[in-house]
């Protein structure tokens, strides 16, 4: 089986190194304090340049999923900014006020997405029902689910990663994510569903190219 390495960036320093790197493609984001947010236009088009495939997070602040139409507004202008920059794919979520995904705003992104890929990213993670949670962003048409297990971090949450897998019967990737590194994938490798994996390679707050190529090696093997 192929298996898929997403790295998390926050800047084009560590984009560039990331994209010399054999993996799939690069959640870009900024401002790694408030979890990541939408990254400036500028970051998006110079990221572009790389020739790795490139998933903006579409998120206007820190905090919860829910929106303001003022927010949403902003969503969409920088989802159109990415499809028509020719983004590979975008990363997003909303939820009401409930914590149940919220179908329509997630339909109004979508309408303008294009053929950008599609990931709903940790929010996954608040929601009240992971099993409905997943069927409606299955209908929705996303291509994978970011998560954590609704834990703090994937490792932490494995057994309810493997049981979305299990029921999601290949209708959707369930991509592991939230402190994944080369020392601790090995138990999430040992589920041959999941395709998947998404890490920051952060060690002590800095990007480290080391344990890219230790997750490299890890997901070759």
């Amino acid at each position: 089986m192929i298996r898929d390495l997403e790295i998390c960036t926050f800047n084009l320093t560590d984009t560039k190194v990331a994209s010399n790197h054999k993996i799939s493609r690069i959640e870009l984001c900024e401002k790694k304090d408030l979890g990541g947010i939408t990254p400036r236009r500028e970051l998006i088009k110079e990221s572009l340049q790389l020739g790795t495939p490139i998933h903006p997070i579409i998120r206007p602040r820190g905090g919860d999923f829910n929106y303001s139409s003022r927010e949403f507004d902003i969503m969409l202008d920088d989802v159109s900014f990415c499809r028509d920059n020719r983004c590979s794919g975008i990363v997003f979520g909303f939820l009401n006020k409930k914590n149940d995904v919220d179908i329509s705003l997630c339909r109004e992104i979508i309408k303008v997405s294009g053929n950008m890929s599609l990931t709903f990213h940790r929010a996954f993670d608040k929601t009240r029902n992971s099993f409905e949670s997943m069927e409606k962003i299955i209908d929705l048409g996303f291509d994978r689910i970011l998560t954590s297990g609704q834990k703090s971090d994937a490792v932490s949450g494995l057994s309810l990663i493997n049981t979305l897998t299990e029921r999601s019967n290949g209708r959707i990737s369930i991509m592991p994510g939230a402190g994944v590194r080369s020392s601790n994938i090995d138990i999430l490798l040992e589920n041959e569903k999941i395709s998947e994996f998404h890490s920051s390679c952060y060690i002590n707050n800095l990007f480290s190219v080391e344990e890219l190529n230790r997750l490299i090696k890890k997901l070759e093997s």
